[in-house]
């Protein structure tokens, strides 16, 4: 084999090997509100099992629903997809909150969306997921430092991600028609 084949055979392994190992699953910190408005569904949810998919490259759960907090079309959910790569999810029997995308006519759910167990919501978790649909025509800002400091008089609200007080309320539009932070009952 020649030196110049050799090296163009290293170099496609090199950059196949770099591929694989390098391929991950990164997903920006949103508020849970933010994760709401930007999915299709968001559901509560009882996963009875994984089953065989129809479809190459997703693994296949089945569901129940139970409760339907964000959905465009009535059609009722009894399998959701996730993709087989880093971020696609597993889950376990039980009852979770799940949010995703509709992709023809399949409901994907990842990483980077709600992918909750519904035991381990707060009640204020919980009590939240029905207002959140109010605030979506609101904008949901990250700030740092001074930046959080600033009231901003607008459709939006700031987020420091290390506000636990924003993680625990919705972000809503008042009667003037300024979104501001809100405690959920």
């Amino acid at each position: 084999m020649s030196a110049a084949v050799t090296v163009a055979l290293l170099f496609f392994l090199s950059v196949a090997l770099n591929e694989q190992v390098t391929e991950g699953c990164s997903c920006v910190p949103r508020h849970p509100q933010q994760q709401f408005c930007s999915s299709d569904i968001v559901i509560r949810a009882k996963v009875i099992g994984k089953v065989s998919s129809t479809v190459p490259g997703l693994t296949a759960f089945k569901i129940q629903t139970i409760e339907t907090f964000k959905q465009s079309d009535k059609k009722r959910i009894q399998v959701i997809y996730s993709p087989q790569t880093s971020c696609g999810i597993s889950l376990n029997n039980g009852e979770y909150l799940l949010s995703g995308q509709v992709q023809n006519g399949r409901v994907i759910v990842d990483l980077c969306d709600l992918v909750e167990p519904w035991n381990q919501l707060s009640q204020v978790q919980k009590a939240s997921l029905s207002m959140y649909q109010k605030g979506c025509v609101c904008e949901i800002s990250p700030c740092t430092g001074e930046s959080c400091l600033i009231e901003i008089l607008q459709k939006k609200c700031l987020l420091s991600l290390d506000d636990e007080k924003a993680l625990q309320s919705v972000c809503l539009p008042g009667s003037d028609g300024f979104c501001r932070w809100q405690q959920s009952s």
